[in-house]
């Protein structure tokens, strides 16, 4: 029987070249797959934290369209993270994986970094919100100039009004040593008439009322003196402190103000020369004392000899009296009692005196004095205890900000923030239904105190600042009001000449007319009414006899009309005049305090702007996996480490 034999090393070798072959295809797939699940990694850690994101704070985006996420830690945002990658992981597909470790690398919180992540969760709703703002971009750069050199010509006013004053009580020193040497003169003149007519114990009396004035006049001078120095010092650091102001002011601003500054110091430069004649009178009435005390002793040396005279009964002969009570008369006619060479002191204190009550007014009694009658000031107050604020309270520097994104923040606050007038006269709430906390919550923004009064009282006084300023500010520019200042100058200081006293006065009237004329725009504003920027003449409503008028009654009328702008627009342009990055943390202490009203845990420390995740995953090889793969390989783990990095901000 015939058997064939097959030879098998064909096969054999086409079996070595296929499972080589094979193995090449699994290393191709197997690289093509690892590179697969990287990108499918990094698609769901994008996704998870997609998802993570979307967890933000559902009251806080309702109430103050804010994007921020609530978490207490980095492990419990890590772990929220996980969970939500996990789903994409246990997924039967080709990218068979599994999580080692996640750790959140990062998380920048709405209360870090001065507030500037918060700030720009404003800015990124804002700016893409349609405002109708109340200050043109274009005329941002102007707004701010002009409450700038409000805020500088208010200090300068306020500055050289309390030296105005310290000039007025030197005015009332001399007058009051003016007046000292005419009694000095009328009882020189008595006494001499008393020794003329031998009244040697009415000399005595009078010549001893003398003595006491001229012991007065050490303490007078010494008054004077002290007073005169005060001014000088006072003059001397204001004119250093107010250089840097009037930086600020305009070139035409800048140089009325130095105009009225120099009267100041022409006022110093002519009591300088009268403080010489002044300082003579300390030693001259020691002088005089000792020449009256001599005289009346020389009197009472005739009185004893007119008694010796009579007790003797020497009749028959006379006492020339005209000889012993002359020669008495003779030294006290040497008493020279010389007045001063000048004028001092105020002519109409009554009237001063007016002007200082319209000052007076804004004391403690302020907020009364410009509520509208009838309306109920709220006295809610605030737990500041855990505020962000309170926390962390920037005190000491600020960061820059752009005018317009300032312009945004500030518009911000005028739409998701109360403010005083949002309530009738009997406190009710006329719009929005959301309770907070505060009433005056803008006017928080400016002051920052825990109670709705003394929060509206320190916006009050802020606005009463600026628009005093402002005010100057046209008064200095119209040639009309500043003539009737000088002109009741020269009434309340009796002066009839240009002099430096009836130039510092007219100053100190044009200021405090510019505050009593503030006091009513504030009132107005309050009340509803409007007021320009910057006035013109048909804008201005105060007189100075209605401002005489006001200092008499102790009140002020009401102000504004239908043109300008607003109280909330007002309390903008505070909000814009001051520093940023404490506004915004006063911001989210409103913030954190409303939403705890419904949500105790609340924190705005716990919101997250941006997280930043690194994840360790192992993946595991597919076409490693296979046996005749595995003996290729030699027979090794098939797992592999990943990692991966994701980042997200609102």
């Amino acid at each position: 029987m015939y058997r064939r034999t097959v030879s098998g090393q064909v096969t054999v070798f086409i079996s070595l070249i296929m499972m080589c072959i094979f193995t090449f295809f699994c290393v191709l797939l197997e690289s093509a797959r690892t590179a697969g699940a990287r990108w499918y990694l990094q698609a769901a850690a994008s996704s998870a934290m997609d998802s993570v994101f979307s967890q933000y704070h559902r009251q806080l985006w309702d109430s103050y369209r804010l994007l921020f996420a609530e978490y207490d830690s980095k492990e419990e945002l890590a772990a929220d993270f996980a969970d939500f990658l996990q789903p994409y992981l246990n997924t039967e597909n080709w990218y068979p994986m599994e999580v080692s470790s996640v750790e959140a690398v990062e998380l920048l919180r709405a209360t870090e970094e001065d507030a500037r992540y918060f700030e720009q969760s404003i800015l990124d709703y804002m700016k893409y919100g349609v405002w109708n703002l109340d200050f043109n971009v274009s005329t941002a750069q102007d707004l701010w100039d002009s409450a700038r050199e409000a805020g500088a010509v208010n200090e300068v006013a306020e500055a050289y009004r309390g030296h105005t004053r310290e000039v007025l009580r030197l005015e009332k020193s001399l007058k009051a040593i003016s007046e000292s040497l005419d009694r000095q003169q009328d009882m020189r003149q008595k006494g001499l008439e008393e020794l003329h007519n031998y009244d040697g114990s009415g000399f005595c009396r009078t010549a001893k009322k003398l003595i006491d004035e001229l012991r007065r006049m050490p303490d007078l001078v010494e008054n004077y003196r002290k007073r005169a120095d005060t001014l000088a010092r006072g003059l001397d650091s204001s004119s250093r402190e107010c250089s840097t102001k009037l930086e600020l002011c305009s070139q035409q601003m800048q140089q009325l103000l130095e105009d009225e500054i120099r009267e100041y110091e022409a006022y110093v430069r002519e009591d300088g020369e009268r403080r010489q004649e002044i300082e003579t009178l300390e030693s001259e009435s020691k002088e005089q004392i000792h020449l009256v005390e001599e005289a009346v002793r020389r009197a009472r040396e005739v009185e004893e000899m007119i008694d010796e005279w009579e007790s003797d009964n020497n009749e028959g002969s006379e006492l020339d009296l005209d000889e012993l009570w002359g020669s008495v008369e003779h030294d006290f006619a040497c008493l020279s009692i010389r007045g001063l060479s000048f004028d001092g002191g105020v002519g109409d204190e009554e009237k001063e005196g007016w002007l200082n009550q319209v000052e007076s007014m804004c004391g403690a009694g302020l907020l009364e004095l410009v509520i509208p009658p009838g309306t109920m000031v709220s006295e809610a107050c605030a737990d500041l205890k855990e505020a962000p604020s309170q926390i962390k309270t920037p005190l000491e520097g600020d960061r820059e900000i752009k005018f317009f994104d300032h312009l945004l923040v500030d518009e911000y606050c005028g739409s998701f923030f109360r403010h005083f007038g949002m309530e009738n006269q009997d406190g009710v709430r006329l719009s929005g239904s959301e309770k907070t906390v505060l009433d005056y919550e803008i006017e928080y923004l400016i002051a920052g105190e825990d109670t709705d009064r003394e929060n509206l009282s320190g916006a009050v006084y802020r606005l009463l600042a600026i628009r005093e300023g402002m005010n100057l500010a046209h008064i200095l520019t119209d040639s009309a009001k500043r003539a009737e200042a000088r002109s009741l100058a020269m009434v309340i200081t009796g002066a009839a000449a240009l002099t430096p006293l009836l130039m510092v006065t007219s100053f100190l009237i044009m200021s405090i007319w510019a505050l009593g004329e503030a006091l009513m725009d504030v009132k107005g504003l309050l009340a509803g009414q409007k007021v320009p920027l910057v006035k013109s003449k048909g804008d201005w409503q105060l007189s100075l006899d209605g401002l005489l008028a006001a200092g008499q009654s102790g009140s002020v009328e009401r102000g504004g009309g239908e043109r300008g702008f607003s109280y909330l627009s007002w309390l903008k342009i505070l909000l814009f005049m001051g520093r940023i990055v404490p506004q915004e943390y006063r911001m989210m202490d409103l913030i954190q305090m409303n939403l705890r009203m419904e949500q105790p845990s609340y924190r705005m420390r716990r919101c997250v702007y941006q997280a930043k995740i690194a994840g360790r995953i192992t993946g595991k090889h597919v076409f490693f996996s296979l046996g005749f793969v595995q003996r290729f390989t030699g027979g090794q783990e098939h797992s592999y480490p990943m990692e991966v990095n994701v980042e997200r901000a609102y």
